[in-house]
């Protein structure tokens, strides 16, 4: 083979490889529907990292999960503070989707049952099947390494969606702990209880 013939299998396998590679960086809106309540919040990935900027209970926090490490921070600006936590923790999962679907893969079977654009992206949709039923049915795109919809919830009443994804580079210090903030003793308040 000479050196014209070897650049261009070199730049196909790239090419291939860079079309098969989900997005590991973008920022999203992410809209969540829990009954007739709707919330939006921000949603940015940067591979191991992802965060979730929200409000709850009038009070704005975010949360930064790194999936290599199996850790969640929860952050609160008006305190100064954080807490940390496996991500796989009760707390962290009862907020957190995609968490939350993660643990549901582990525990029960899921199946492809379907295909269907969504948001512009075309995805698989796979049910989440508990004792033959489905608890939770998400699409996942090729794209985006995360579901860009998730329908869940007894009444399958609990939606989110990743809906005006952007792709492109995303601020490391999103995912860092800020200047200033402390870390909560979790051990220390369980033991004053």
């Amino acid at each position: 083979m000479n050196l014209f013939t070897i650049k261009n299998c070199v730049l196909m396998i790239l090419l291939f490889f860079l079309s098969n590679t989900a997005i590991a960086q973008f920022s999203a809106d992410m809209i969540t529907t829990n009954g007739d309540i709707t919330k939006t919040s921000k949603f940015y990935s940067e591979k191991p990292y992802y965060r979730m900027d929200m409000e709850e209970g009038g009070q704005q926090m975010f949360v930064v999960v790194n999936t290599e490490t199996n850790n969640t921070r929860v952050f609160m600006p008006s305190q100064q503070m954080y807490m940390e936590m496996k991500s796989d923790d009760i707390q962290s999962t009862s907020n957190d989707v995609f968490q939350s679907l993660e643990e549901q893969k582990k525990k029960y079977k899921t199946k492809l049952v379907g295909k269907e654009t969504v948001n512009g992206y075309e995805c698989e949709v796979y049910e989440v099947m508990a004792d033959g039923s489905p608890v939770t049915t998400y699409w996942q795109s090729a794209d985006i390494e995360y579901p860009i919809k998730v329908v869940t919830g007894q009444n399958k009443d609990m939606i989110m969606e990743l809906k005006n994804i952007e792709k492109g580079d995303v601020d490391n210090a999103l995912f860092e702990v800020p200047a200033g903030y402390t870390k909560m003793d979790m051990q220390g308040m369980m033991q004053m209880k």
